[in-house]
């Protein structure tokens, strides 16, 4: 059974509760992450260029959940204050800097599933 990565990056122990331990899930529940999360940066990113604010917070929220399921506290933070200040219209001058942050994060993070779970 996977729960946490030696790095504390991530905890899996939700994902193992809801799915009785089925690593297939678990995999499925990674490769899904890492095939949508960056794509959800990049729209964030050009949104943020555009000013399109209400965009942004959206693609936020999409991606929230993936991260909670994850256990990756450290980033789902962040995507909670990127979907707060841009539904706001506040904190607009920290958005680039969270938004980069978040991309880092999940960047480290697929790398740290590729290792872990042999994934390519």
């Amino acid at each position: 059974m996977w729960i946490m990565d030696t790095e504390g990056k991530y905890d899996l122990s939700f994902l193992n509760k809801i799915s009785n331990g089925d690593q297939d899930f678990i995999l499925d529940m990674i490769r899904t992450f890492k095939s949508t999360a960056p794509v959800s940066v990049q729209k964030m990113k050009s949104f943020l260029k555009e000013k399109k604010y209400e965009f942004i917070s959206r693609e936020a929220h999409r991606v929230i959940p993936g991260i909670s399921f994850l256990g990756v506290k450290y980033i789902e933070e962040n995507l909670m204050k990127i979907e707060d200040y841009s539904k706001r219209k506040e904190n607009l001058e920290q958005l680039e800097t969270l938004i980069s942050l978040v991309e880092d994060n999940i960047d480290q993070l697929i790398i740290q599933f590729n290792k872990d779970f042999n994934l390519t």
